[in-house]
């Protein structure tokens, strides 16, 4: 898709979404979901590979008409699902409820909670395969992890066929159909349409977005800066953008080279949103701690954003698992 194009579509809604104002000092207590809107973002996990109890690898839920999609599935993915059902009250996301699904870029900590997704639903119920979109080599993921559970398939399939139970384990449930993509329109529905970008980063990886009956929302997945992702936006009303701090970098020597080929810092996010111009800027896959003890160097979520808060004047929140805009 040409960038004149892609402008059209991201140019396609425009309305208006509740925010929170810039400040260092903000609360970062989960907001309210809008009862008004007919689309929800349910952060599921907001972490990066670091084993932190209080993020779960990345996972984004955008709920249409009660219906979900999910942007990457990262550890905990199913868990943090259920938890938005009985905490949040987003019934939406009982697992089983999980048909179409999309991965930004096939490292593990995107992954390694898609053999949970493809399970899990099953055994608590789903009847359909899981339709999964992602770049080339997804195929290949895919087919090596129905192999790997193969004996788990028929024996669970084998129970149900005897009516030893009937709660799950159903034929086609743990089916999956996966879908290699490309830039440009892949999927389109009642609900929504996505579009794929493609981004910049140590695998191939595209970044999403969803235009849906009253939000268009871009979800950047692991990221140097581009121009795909500043005309994938181009005002829409929320952009999820993964970020790292200075000063976490400063500390970090040995992956300062990484991080400037293939991730973006709050300088250069201050400088992209400026551009995209959000009307809410979300922040995940921070290079953040909400205990210390869990990372000493990372960064607390008020120094992430007091660094963009002295680079940028728009709307924006540090996201946290479970939070509901």
């Amino acid at each position: 898709m040409s960038r004149n194009s892609l402008g059209n579509v991201c140019g396609a809604v425009v309305v208006s979404v509740a925010v929170i104002t810039t400040s260092p000092a903000a609360a970062q207590a989960p907001p309210p979901a809008a009862p008004t809107s007919q689309t929800q973002i349910v952060l599921l996990g907001t972490g990066n590979p670091v084993p932190d109890p209080d993020r779960s690898g990345p996972a984004t839920a955008v709920v249409v008409n009660g219906t979900p999609y999910l942007v990457d599935f990262g550890a905990g993915v199913v868990r943090r699902a259920k938890a938005a059902v009985v905490d949040k009250g987003i019934i939406a996301l009982e697992p089983p409820n999980f048909r179409v699904v999309f991965v930004t870029h096939l490292h593990s900590d995107h992954t390694i909670g898609y053999a949970d997704l493809i399970l899990t639903p099953w055994t608590y119920g789903r009847r359909v395969p899981l339709e999964v979109y992602g770049p080339p080599g997804i195929k290949a993921m895919t087919e090596h992890l129905l192999e790997a559970y193969r004996a788990d398939f028929e024996a669970r399939s084998s129970e149900h066929a005897q009516g030893l139970y009937t709660v799950g384990s159903f034929a086609e449930g743990h089916g999956v159909n996966a879908h290699e993509i490309g830039a440009g329109v892949i999927y389109k529905d009642a609900n929504v349409t996505v579009t794929a970008f493609p981004t910049k980063h140590a695998l191939e990886s595209y970044g999403y977005r969803f235009d849906t009956p009253d939000r268009s929302i871009v979800i950047s997945g692991d990221t140097n800066p581009t121009q795909a992702t500043i005309d994938a936006c181009h005002g829409c009303d929320v952009l999820i953008h993964e970020v790292h701090t200075l000063g976490w970098l400063a500390k970090r020597p040995d992956f300062q080279a990484y991080a400037a080929r293939y991730h973006t810092t709050t300088a250069q996010l201050a400088e992209l949103a400026s551009q995209a111009k959000p009307r809410l800027l979300i922040l995940y896959h921070a290079s953040i701690a909400l205990r210390p003890a869990v990372n000493p160097r990372a960064s607390s979520p008020g120094e992430l954003l007091s660094e963009m808060a002295t680079r940028y004047s728009g709307h924006v929140v540090v996201g946290r698992d479970l939070d509901v805009y």
